[in-house]
């Protein structure tokens, strides 16, 4: 798969932001420790209902043992005053009894209620007690002691008095309690959820910040990183900041080293070629085909060095004025031909001054050689980037045209379209190698005025 491609692929899948990552894990650790939470003190609260339970049974057993009496032949009555009590309320739910061998003795509360369970509890010996749970086939807790009652003669009666309450009324205090419990928790980590999510959004505001600065460097709005940021980020915006002035520092003196590096070379060739002049005609073919070829070649590495050394981080540049002196130049150098420019006011875009003067020249220069008098720039916004503007160059001409085979041959070095015109070929191969490291295109085909549209985008990253 090429670069490109691959790049694309690579890029489909949008990597979550911070913030939901931090928002995801914090949701799921609240989740988890509330839920803990809420479990232990769930059990915790139906540890101290079953203790209240005990206490409630035990208490409810010697309100009944106190209001008992049994007389000499066993027989069981109840000559207290159960008052408010809820063993005088029928179906309260909490219900009291004794029994002996030969009768036994109902609270109020056990009327219309199936308590035939609670009338075949097992004889305690004097002095034991029993806590029964419910099962299956009962909805009780019952509490149990056995006795031995003293009547007036002095002869001892097994007595049993037992206290029993429904489960239901445990069940439902438990699950009020659970209720509230969980709401309560809810609410709570909705709070923690947002607080968190507040403090969070602090920190990503920095950094938002700081991309949002490093975008505006790499556009071109701005030259370093100038805001205010903590002292934990200071280090990389300091960082940020050298790196930048290094890449622009080693650029310019990367430039100016070439531009140098042309001139010190151009003026000994000028000097051979006019002096060949005075030389054999075989010598000075053979000498100015060498002089040829050493200028072909330094124009070739100059222009494959500046390619490479190609900014990552270009300004925004204003198209309109760059494209009017170069129409203006050409003019002078074309008085027959008519240049036309459409370009909005106010287009820019992330392109060296260098470069779009390279295409736009070599443009209308081929379009000006080849067409028979007229020639339109258009000049467009093009897609790039999310952080970059982007270029689209159309020259239209009313020459010949060309079929796309011969313009694609064209973009070689050292093809020219007419071989009887001055040039070395290079216009439409610099064009080409600029277009590329732009990660653009550029094709071909016919123009409305009759001739060649060539067109080129630039799509900077």
């Amino acid at each position: 798969m090429p670069n490109n491609e691959l790049n694309q692929a690579e890029g489909a899948v949008a990597e979550p932001s911070l913030l939901f990552r931090l928002a995801v894990s914090a949701v799921i650790v609240l989740t988890l420790s509330l839920g803990l939470i809420g479990l232990v003190v769930d059990q915790a609260f139906r540890a101290a209902e079953r203790t209240a339970l005990q206490e409630r049974l035990d208490s409810n057993l010697f309100i009944v043992l106190a209001g008992l009496e049994v007389d000499a032949s066993g027989t069981v009555q109840w000559t207290g005053n159960l008052g408010q009590s809820l063993l005088a309320q029928p179906g309260s739910g909490i219900y009291a009894g004794a029994f002996t061998e030969q009768t036994s003795w109902l609270s109020p509360s056990t009327i219309n209620v199936p308590v035939d369970r609670l009338m075949d509890l097992p004889d305690l010996s004097r002095g034991a007690q029993s806590t029964i749970e419910p099962s299956q086939d009962d909805d009780f807790f019952v509490y149990q002691m056995g006795f031995g009652w003293e009547t007036e003669a002095g002869q001892i009666i097994d007595l049993n008095v037992w206290a029993a309450e429904d489960r239901m009324r445990m069940e439902q205090t438990a699950a009020a309690f659970r209720g509230d419990l969980w709401r309560w928790l809810l609410l709570a980590g909705c709070v923690m959820l947002l607080a968190q999510l507040a403090m969070m959004a602090l920190p990503i505001r920095v950094l938002r910040k700081v991309a949002n600065e490093v975008r505006a460097v790499e556009s071109g709005t701005q030259q370093r990183l100038s805001g205010q940021y903590p002292r934990e980020l200071k280090p990389l915006t300091d960082n940020l900041n050298a790196l930048m002035q290094t890449e622009r520092a080693n650029t310019e003196q990367y430039q100016s080293a070439l531009g140098d590096l042309a001139h010190s070379l151009k003026t000994p060739l000028a000097v051979i070629n006019a002096q060949l002049d005075d030389m054999d005609r075989k010598d000075a073919f053979i000498i100015r085909q060498t002089v040829n070829q050493m200028q072909h070649r330094i124009r070739h590495e100059l222009d494959r060095a500046a390619r490479s050394g190609r900014r990552t981080m270009l300004p925004m540049l204003e198209i309109r004025p760059v494209a009017l002196r170069m129409i203006e130049s050409l003019q002078k150098l074309y008085p027959d031909h008519a240049f036309r420019l459409e370009c909005p006011q106010g287009l820019s875009a992330n392109v060296a001054e260098r470069d779009l003067i390279e295409l736009i020249g070599n443009l209308l220069e081929n379009a000006a050689k080849y067409s028979n008098g007229a020639a339109i720039l258009h000049l467009q916004s093009a897609s790039a980037g999310p952080r970059r503007n982007g270029l689209c160059l159309i020259v239209d001409d009313d020459g010949p045209g060309l079929v796309p085979s011969e313009f694609e041959r064209m973009l070689q070095r050292g093809i020219r379209g007419d071989q009887r015109s001055e040039g070395q070929g290079l216009g439409l191969a610099i064009v080409e190698r600029i277009v590329s490291s732009y990660q653009g295109t550029i094709a071909a085909k016919d123009s409305p005025l009759g001739g060649l549209r060539v067109i080129a985008e630039l799509h900077p990253e």
